[in-house]
């Protein structure tokens, strides 16, 4: 039977295309893979660059402590006085981003999300804080509303500090990098904490 060249023919046939299958999906992995890392480099660049932003706005730890020990004088002096609150919207690139958060590597997503997360907490507390019953408060009540918003913003300038090191981390030296900043980060104030992230061993996009 090995003696028919036309087994032979067939044999080879099939070895070709065996291994153009397997060359084939391995060029299909690496295609995907460097496609997964430049969309993953894209969305860390917008991200960082919206919270450098954000940050840029909060000021410092020190900024916000002089302003809110200075308005709360203010309003002990004068029962009568209502900060004003400004309406928050600071997570346009978040938001366009949100559907693909999958995308983001493990190393990285938590202090992303906590950030993020920690603005939609102060966005809502500012809704409350621009609505009559707020005004309607007494004066200790309203006093300790606005100290608990000017403590969120201090820490949300933490985990925004906070996520844009551990983006840059990433970039530098991936996850291995990511994971040695992680564990040996200390928050600038005493006043905040950095945002909790989960073990490596959490699932998440695997990276």
């Amino acid at each position: 039977m090995w003696a028919d060249p036309r087994i032979w023919q067939a044999v080879i046939a099939g070895g070709f295309v065996a291994i153009g299958w397997i060359v084939n999906g391995w060029q299909n992995r690496r295609v995907e893979r460097r496609r997964r890392a430049e969309k993953l480099r894209d969305v860390h660049r917008a991200l960082f660059a919206e919270i450098g932003a954000n940050l840029a706005t909060l000021g410092s730890i020190a900024e916000l402590e002089d302003w809110g020990q200075g308005l709360i004088a203010r309003m002990n002096d004068d029962p009568g006085l209502v900060p004003f609150i400004p309406r928050e919207k600071s997570d346009r690139v978040f938001s366009t981003i949100v559907g693909e958060i999958n995308v983001l590597p493990r190393a990285t997503i938590d202090a992303i999300v906590a950030y993020y997360g920690q603005l939609e907490r102060i966005a809502a507390l500012a809704e409350d804080m621009r609505s009559p019953e707020f005004s309607a408060l007494q004066v200790p009540r309203r006093i300790a509303v606005y100290s608990d918003y000017i403590k969120m913003k201090k820490q949300a300038l933490e985990f925004g500090e906070f996520a844009k090191t551990m983006i840059v981390a990433y970039a530098e030296g991936g996850r291995d990098r990511a994971e040695t900043v992680r564990k040996t980060y200390v928050p600038r104030s005493a006043a905040t904490v950095a945002p909790p992230v989960n073990s490596p061993d959490a699932g998440r996009s695997g990276q």
